[in-house]
């Protein structure tokens, strides 16, 4: 469910893991945090809520070619 969530846009909430059902606020900023620190996840301050943008997904929509 975590991964579907990650790369069902390029970017994600925290509101949005917990909507999923996937632990506490606590624990998804944990879980969110943790991917940044290995490098899946780049977060960025937008307004008062912080977005993790997946940049590899990101890297790819921008590359392919739809014509």
């Amino acid at each position: 469910m975590l991964l579907e969530i990650i790369f069902r846009l390029p970017y994600t909430k925290r509101q949005s893991l917990i909507d999923a059902g996937l632990g506490t606020p606590k624990t998804v900023s944990n879980y969110l945090s943790e991917l940044e620190a290995a490098g899946f996840l780049t977060s960025k301050k937008v307004g008062n809520e912080k977005l993790y943008l997946n940049t590899a997904l990101m890297k790819i929509l921008e590359n392919s070619s739809l014509g």
